[in-house]
């Protein structure tokens, strides 16, 4: 006990204790930072796109929406579009567990496998397969999936995270600490 009352040691478990403490704190407030930036990518509020608001889960739903009419256009036990009735049902579950997990990486990875299903289903009816009567048109379904697509991939949430980046990540003292309190940034939509 003797060794606490030395004053180097006393001073050295002061600067430890304010150090830790620093860097805690820093975990804390820039992970809170990080965590509200990503959180445009579910709140359409927080973006402004070409005059109107819009996220990317927006787009995402729509997609798994169009997914949802598509199922029923190549409709269940049509032979030819078996195997790709199965790899779209599945994407489309894929995509729905990783949107509510809310894991910006998992949800472009199953947006990945739906676009990649949608294109089997493409594949099939290119060879000349029959889809079944619907109410729904196979090529609008496919036209406004393109569509929802192409929204998500020119959405201005990319654009938010990287500002965030720069202005807020890339500037001392977050630069510094952001990488001894060990705080992700936030991640970008593949």
């Amino acid at each position: 006990m003797s060794v606490f009352k030395k004053r180097s040691v006393a001073i050295g478990m002061f600067v430890l204790t304010v150090v830790l403490f620093t860097l805690l704190g820093s975990h804390l407030s820039l992970d809170r930072a990080c965590r509200q930036a990503e959180a445009a990518f579910f709140d359409r509020s927080l973006l402004r796109d070409e005059g109107a608001y819009s996220c990317p889960a927006d787009h995402l739903e729509n997609c798994v929406a169009l997914a949802n009419r598509l199922l029923s256009v190549v409709g269940d036990g049509n032979e030819p579009y078996a195997q790709a009735y199965e790899r779209l049902r599945a994407a489309r579950l894929d995509l729905i567990d990783a949107l509510d997990s809310r894991d910006i990486p998992a949800i472009g990875a199953a947006d990945q496998a739906l676009v990649e299903a949608v294109d089997a289903v493409k594949a099939v009816k290119a060879s000349g397969a029959a889809v079944s009567d619907s109410y729904d048109d196979y090529d609008t379904i496919l036209s406004d999936f393109d569509s929802a697509q192409a929204a998500l991939d020119n959405n201005a949430y990319n654009d938010h995270i990287l500002a965030f980046r720069d202005e807020v990540l890339r500037q001392f003292p977050a630069s510094l600490l952001r990488h001894l309190a060990f705080v992700a940034p936030p991640e970008t939509f593949p």
